[in-house]
């Protein structure tokens, strides 16, 4: 009986009728191509239709499984994932590099919620009479990433709060930090540990010294 090969079409691509066009199994990702709530997915995915989804590819059973004893196969059309895939099946979004955003593929087949992302709302920082009975407090600043022209923003707790949550700051498009401000003490001390507090805080926003009036800002000095 002669050996007879599968036709592909001209184009050389696969069938849209193809299982193999269904589904792409067996797939690892180092972190930056997608997000699961919010935050970098690195680990294995697999492409279902359009769609990445986490974890390895569950299997369809659809062999005869006339077995005894073994009662995880009594379906014949049961789903079956290994035990480390607790997280198969979540489904991922894509990550955009180039404008650092994170967006959810529009699919009109299916019903994809979007996070509602907001933008920074600025904070006229004023320390509270219990920060001062600490002697330093928090402040927090966000301001975007890969963008020349943008700008350290001062935000409260609650913002802080949120970012990368629902109707947050984008932590995709928005880097962020806290930056521990010395209020009360003398005035050398003062100014040194903000000055040293806000270089550090420069790697990650590159323009946050421009949003503090001096290292001294807000601070109650004592002689000691």
């Amino acid at each position: 009986m002669p050996v007879t090969s599968k036709k592909k079409n001209r184009s050389g691509s696969i069938s849209s009728f193809s299982s193999r066009k269904k589904t792409r199994t067996h797939l690892y990702t180092k972190g930056g191509e997608f997000s699961l709530d919010g935050k970098n997915y690195i680990g294995e995915y697999y492409i279902e239709g359009d769609s990445p989804f986490t974890g390895p590819t569950p299997v369809d059973i659809n062999e005869d499984i006339n077995r005894v004893g073994d009662p995880d196969l009594v379906n014949p059309k049961i789903r079956l994932v290994t035990p480390k895939a607790a997280e198969t099946g979540k489904l991922l979004r894509r990550v955009y590099p180039e404008d650092y955003q994170y967006e959810y593929e529009r699919i009109k087949a299916f019903n994809i919620p979007i996070l509602n992302f907001i933008d920074p709302i600025p904070y006229l920082y004023e320390p509270k009479d219990s920060a001062y009975g600490v002697g330093e407090d928090v402040r927090y600043f966000v301001q975007k990433r890969g963008n020349d022209d943008s700008y350290a923003i001062e935000i409260d707790s609650k913002q802080w709060e949120m970012i990368g949550a629902f109707k947050g700051i984008d932590d995709g498009l928005y880097a962020f930090i806290g930056v521990t401000w010395k209020l009360v003490g003398a005035y050398d001390i003062v100014a040194q540990q903000n000055e040293l507090a806000l270089f550090k805080a420069q790697k990650v926003i590159p323009s946050i010294l421009y949003s503090v009036k001096s290292f001294t800002e807000f601070a109650r000095f004592k002689r000691f």
